[in-house]
């Protein structure tokens, strides 16, 4: 998972004029049926934002960093436009207000939005209303959108997604699992691909430090020229427009070697 920050990218406000126009209509329909009509009958709407959302992750799934191993993209509704399913399999209501706003959409891979569906956890203070704050719920799926949220996932060498707390008791934990698990976070394609880089990087790190050790016994022009060399090809793999780049991040850090864990700060 990586930050996208919506606040300095908003859509064309031509787009955003006329998704305003669709909410108000909404607001104005008492029936709720007839409420979700109109969302069906408009669903192509936030398809057509589809590129802009895409070009703000590098062209990658928002929660998985995957280009094509967790499957077309979707744009999918952070909070569920016509049911909100909790633990236990029961609809709390859905959030028909937000099906055309933008803050609400994510770029998803279509197996987390699979698995997802309309599954969305509240523990506190749920909206039922669009008088209602969203913002004053605590929600348990991490949120791309949040500074610190994608901070609360990590990854191991096996290529799994884990918490980054070790406190299963921890509230940060406790949500961490629950998005690796309800957005298949860990299914057999993305855990492949992020320990195949893992794999990759470990190699390039041990062949690394081999030549600083080398150029600190025998200094030589085109040894610290090999050394700048592979530094840069692991701050690409690292960098926000690659594949699974917190988990190249992951793997710097976990070297315990200051040079790599400064590519990956």
């Amino acid at each position: 998972m990586i930050f996208i920050d919506l606040d300095n990218n908003p859509p064309p406000q031509e787009w955003i004029d006329k998704a305003n126009k669709l909410t108000q209509q909404l607001i104005a329909e008492p029936n709720l049926q007839k409420k979700k009509q109109i969302i069906d009958d408009n669903a192509k709407v936030w398809g057509e934002i589809k590129k802009h959302l895409l070009s703000l992750s590098h062209q990658k799934c928002w929660y998985s960093e995957a280009k094509e191993k967790y499957s077309y993209y979707h744009v999918e509704h952070f909070r569920p436009k016509k049911q909100a399913i909790d633990d236990k399999g029961e609809d709390k209501g859905g959030y028909w207000w937000l099906a055309f706003y933008w803050r609400n959409y994510r770029i998803c891979g279509a197996v987390g939005n699979t698995k997802k569906g309309d599954r969305f956890l509240v523990r506190s203070h749920k909206a039922n209303s669009y008088t209602d704050s969203i913002d004053d719920e605590i929600i348990y799926f991490l949120d791309p959108t949040v500074i610190d949220d994608p901070l609360k996932i990590s990854f191991i060498d096996t290529g799994e997604a884990i918490p980054s707390s070790s406190n299963s008791a921890d509230w940060d934990y406790i949500r961490a699992n629950y998005t690796i698990t309800n957005l298949d976070l860990n299914c057999e394609p993305l855990v492949e691909g992020r320990k195949s880089l893992w794999t990759s990087i470990v190699l390039r790190i041990r062949e690394i430090q081999h030549l600083i050790n080398e150029n600190n016994a025998n200094p030589s022009a085109s040894k610290t020229a090999l050394i700048k060399e592979k530094i840069k090809e692991l701050r690409n793999l690292a960098s926000p427009q690659s594949e699974f780049s917190a988990t190249a991040s992951a793997c710097l850090y976990s070297s315990g070697l200051e040079w790599a864990r400064r590519i990956a700060s």
